[in-house]
């Protein structure tokens, strides 16, 4: 089973009011980074998930600490303090042209000798930043984006693996004839020319996508291998999986080429009661919950959540019905997520809101060592998931003493790691096969 740990850390970065002297640095300090990321690797987690919302957000400023740094930078630095780790960053296929995408990723792959991975992103805000004056519809980015990752990943694969020769003895560092030169033209994206850094140890950085909405799962069923989804409860993960088995198919590829890991809070304690007692006292504080509200006030305007009943179920006509949510344009599986919240299984507004307090769209898993075990074995049996992205609730520190340790005893997660590269945490192959030829003179289409 596989475990990545999102960072900064969402609990902390809400919460640094109630214990500002230890949650501000948790969000902002380099060095609390670097701390925490040795923590995850000596407990053995696969890797380390930098999320990034590019632009200035005011109304998420105003109200919480944000990282003072951009994914790929922070995790160069971590990746000189860390030696097996995997390290993922988020990046916009939108806004990065892909030349420098591939080059900056494949910086970081070789910086940590092959533990980086990219999670690529079309992106949903920030349009006016990047002087692009209006945001394209989301059929239209994932297009792009299609585009983006397949110029990338030939350009990735420009260099063979036996390009290096390093014979000091004749003077030769690289057979340049065997870094062959690409020529991608799409109807959004141009490349021209072979990438200026080698192969690294594990082929190529992994690929991760985050996608949910009909366009996001085609996109992940062609191009992912690891996925990040927001699955609440496992009838919704089972949903999910098999939609992306589906995609998968469509591609040519199958469901086990992909690594699913639903986003997940944790609470462990020696007792259900305890658990559940902590989970309350970290999470459903007036803060916590005015912070969800603005969440949804942002993600979707006008939606009157405020004043309502708290012991009675959400009338039927707030949120929008999932036709009107198709036609919402960005983060639509977001705002699908939170209605099926609000709607299966009729619970009161004050549930809803306690609910959504502790895991937002994401899944809880509250109890003892044994019965969060029990859980996140059932989600594996039934290919719900393949691992989890641990967003809040318990420290790793705390997961080391008292989850890990049971995981370990059933033999669902690692002893010690096993491998030095990312794909070899996540088992995977070396690298998929190159999707369209790069020849040294023709041209590519974009698909």
């Amino acid at each position: 089973m596989s475990f990545v740990r999102t960072m900064p850390f969402i609990s902390e970065s809400r919460s640094w009011r109630e214990d500002p002297d230890r949650r501000l640095p948790e969000v902002v300090s380099l060095e609390r980074h670097i701390e925490r990321a040795r923590e995850a690797e000596a407990a053995g987690l696969d890797a380390l998930f930098y999320v990034d919302f590019i632009g200035l957000d005011r109304t998420a400023l105003a109200r919480n600490p944000q990282p003072p740094f951009e994914p790929l930078t922070i995790l160069a630095a971590i990746a000189a303090h860390t030696t097996r780790i995997g390290l993922v960053g988020t990046a916009s296929t939108l806004f990065t042209y892909p030349y420098g995408l591939a080059r900056q990723f494949a910086s970081l792959e070789q910086i940590s000798r092959g533990r980086a991975g990219w999670n690529a992103v079309t992106g949903f805000s920030a349009a006016e930043a990047f002087g692009i004056a209006q945001l394209p519809a989301p059929e239209q980015r994932y297009r792009h984006a299609q585009e983006a990752v397949d110029a990338v990943t030939q350009l990735w694969e420009s260099w063979s693996e036996d390009a290096v020769i390093a014979d000091a003895g004749r003077g030769v560092y690289a057979d340049v004839d065997r870094i062959r030169d690409v020529a991608f033209a799409g109807d959004h994206v141009r490349v021209r020319g072979g990438l200026d850094i080698p192969r690294s140890p594990q082929g190529r950085p992994v690929l991760f996508q985050a996608g949910a909405s009909t366009d996001g799962i085609a996109f992940a069923g062609r191009n992912a291998e690891a996925v990040f989804a927001a699955t609440p409860n496992l009838g919704l993960a089972i949903e999910y999986s098999q939609q992306l088995a589906g995609a998968a198919r469509a591609a040519g590829r199958e469901r086990d080429d992909i690594r699913v890991l639903p986003g997940l809070h944790l609470y462990v304690r020696e007792s259900v009661q305890e658990a559940w007692r902590a989970a309350r006292a970290a999470a459903v504080t007036p803060h916590r919950i005015d912070s969800i509200l603005a969440d949804l006030d942002v993600e979707l305007p006008g939606l009157a959540l405020r004043g309502l009943d708290p012991d009675r179920p959400i009338p039927a006509d707030v949120f929008p019905s999932p036709a009107q949510i198709e036609g919402l344009g960005a983060r639509r599986s977001r705002i699908a997520t939170y209605r099926r919240l609000a709607y299966d299984g009729r619970p009161t507004y004050r549930e809803f809101l306690e609910r959504s307090a502790i895991a937002g769209p994401h899944a809880a898993m509250i109890g003892t060592p044994q019965t969060v075990a029990d859980e996140m074995e059932q989600w594996l049996d039934a290919r719900a998931a393949d691992g989890f992205t641990l967003l809040g609730g318990d420290d790793i520190a705390h997961l080391d003493r008292t989850l890990l340790p049971e995981l370990r005893r059933r033999g669902l997660f690692r002893v010690g790691y096993e491998g030095t590269t990312l794909r070899e945490h996540l088992r995977l192959a070396a690298a998929m096969r190159q999707r369209s030829p790069v020849g040294d003179t023709g041209v590519t289409k974009g698909r």
